[in-house]
């Protein structure tokens, strides 16, 4: 008995770990450039689809499209007026995403470097 408690805590506590939803904040930096653009996301998990919004603050949000997670990695989709951000990301540890994003826009198409990490609740 006390070992089936043991388990079941261990996979409570993994699912937990796992879920993504939460308030994230980083950046990219486009593959050439110069400076970081600050990047704050509002996500929301349930099971493997993701949900929320992001933008370069809290004032500036968009919709989340086509977010999923498959095991480790999170891919998902912004639209900005002209500007689509395709985000493909790994989660490292509970509180780090990390990888690539595309942008494209209809004359344009840009790759970038992302990093995210979870801001703890107090």
């Amino acid at each position: 008995m006390k070992r089936s408690i043991a388990i079941w805590m261990i996979l409570v506590a993994a699912a937990m770990a796992d879920n993504l939803s939460g308030k994230w904040l980083g950046n990219f930096k486009v593959d050439g450039g110069d400076h970081n653009v600050p990047q704050l996301f509002l996500l929301k998990q349930q099971g493997k689809l993701l949900t929320g919004s992001g933008g370069p603050n809290a004032a500036e949000q968009y919709p989340i499209e086509n977010g999923t997670i498959e095991e480790d990695h999170v891919r998902f989709e912004l639209t900005t007026g002209e500007w689509k951000f395709a985000y493909d990301l790994k989660q490292e540890g509970e509180d780090g995403l990390k990888g690539d994003l595309k942008l494209e826009s209809i004359n344009d198409s840009r790759t970038a470097k992302v990093s995210l990490t979870r801001l703890k609740e107090k």
